[in-house]
């Protein structure tokens, strides 16, 4: 018999998220409390309303095994506390696609985006072009098209998005990654659906592919 997955937990308490010394904790450093805070404050201000929930993914790093999980060798990976977190609001579609309005924290580096996602189609990634929401796009399509094997009539929702990430791009610690994998996280959960730890790196592997980006995950 298959042992049964186990899916991503979900918590109302952020002292749940991040290991500390102290088992029994319960709050989180300063810190990391403002950010959070900061995230769904600016999200507030951005789109007038505030966020229905955050998805979060953690950088890793490969304790044994470095650079041979892109051909799906066998490493001993381990989370780290950084990460990349997306504020998320679900609205609802008026017209013939979804729309997705994306921000980011950063918005000097990050430029706000708006686009649309065909109920019928994948949305088009060109990896010649580089754009930070590429990444959430991958993510995005990855998503749904794990939503499709179980109903192929799926219709994305339309989202409010806006995102913090502090995992240090080009370090060797999956920033990346990190990002694909809480964006499909967050469509995922989106669109009314839980998936498993198993899924989600499976899919999030091969949708990073999308944007020229080759990983374990």
């Amino acid at each position: 018999m298959a042992p049964q997955q186990l899916l991503v937990p979900q918590t109302d308490n952020i002292a749940d998220v991040y290991a500390t010394d102290d088992v029994s904790a319960q709050s989180v450093a300063p810190e990391i409390k403002a950010r959070w805070q900061n995230l769904v404050k600016q999200f507030t201000e951005t789109y007038g309303k505030k966020p229905d929930f955050v998805a979060r993914s953690p950088g890793r790093v490969n304790i044994i095994g470095e650079h041979i999980d892109y051909n799906l060798y066998d490493v001993l990976p381990t989370a780290v506390s950084v990460d990349v977190i997306i504020a998320v609001k679900v609205v609802p579609t008026e017209g013939s696609e979804a729309t997705v309005k994306i921000s980011n924290v950063n918005s000097q580096k990050f430029p706000s985006r708006e686009f649309g996602v065909p109920f019928d189609k994948d949305v088009v990634i060109d990896p010649k072009k580089h754009e930070w929401i590429n990444y959430f796009k991958a993510g995005l399509v990855g998503a749904l098209k794990f939503l499709r094997k179980d109903n192929p009539t799926v219709k994305p929702a339309s989202l409010e998005i806006h995102l913090d990430g502090n995992v240090p791009p080009g370090g060797g610690i999956s920033s990346s990654a990190a990002f694909v994998c809480a964006s499909a996280l967050a469509v995922i959960k989106a669109n009314g659906h839980d998936v498993s730890k198993e899924d989600l790196l499976d899919l999030a592997v091969v949708s990073e592919r999308a944007v020229g980006v080759y990983s374990g995950g």
